[in-house]
């Protein structure tokens, strides 16, 4: 099992992230700043991993898997109501890079609605802490 830091330092992991993530749509449509923004995507979901993670194990609950993470982060509200989790989860999934050359532009064109759906998450997490 991972050893994680206090909820508070991964949310403000998690929030740098967002931010950096956010950088990233202001740049010039290139494949190098798509390469850059999907990296940053990447970060920022296992960011936001621990930092529910972290919630559960303070909690005595337990998410193992991103599935279970996910799930038990739309349980308790904290991402915004009808959000297709298992679709950001997907993304994720195809960002290896034997697929991410398939998949990388489809995952770019949604970075922005991901970024909303994290920062909600962020925001509704930092409120209950």
């Amino acid at each position: 099992m991972e050893e994680l830091p206090p909820l508070n330092v991964l949310l403000t992991h998690l929030n740098w992230n967002l931010q950096r993530m956010a950088e990233m749509e202001t740049q010039a449509r290139t494949e190098y700043f798509r390469n850059a923004a999907l990296q940053r995507y990447g970060f920022t979901f296992d960011s936001a991993l621990r930092c529910i993670k972290a919630y559960a194990r303070e909690q005595h609950e337990s998410c193992e898997s991103a599935e279970e993470c996910l799930r038990l982060a739309d349980s308790r509200g904290w991402l915004p109501k009808g959000t297709d989790w298992s679709e950001m989860l997907d993304a994720y999934v195809k960002m290896q890079p034997d697929s991410l050359a398939q998949h990388g532009d489809s995952i770019f064109e949604k970075l922005k609605t991901y970024h909303e759906t994290f920062h909600t998450l962020y925001k509704r997490m930092a409120d209950r802490s």
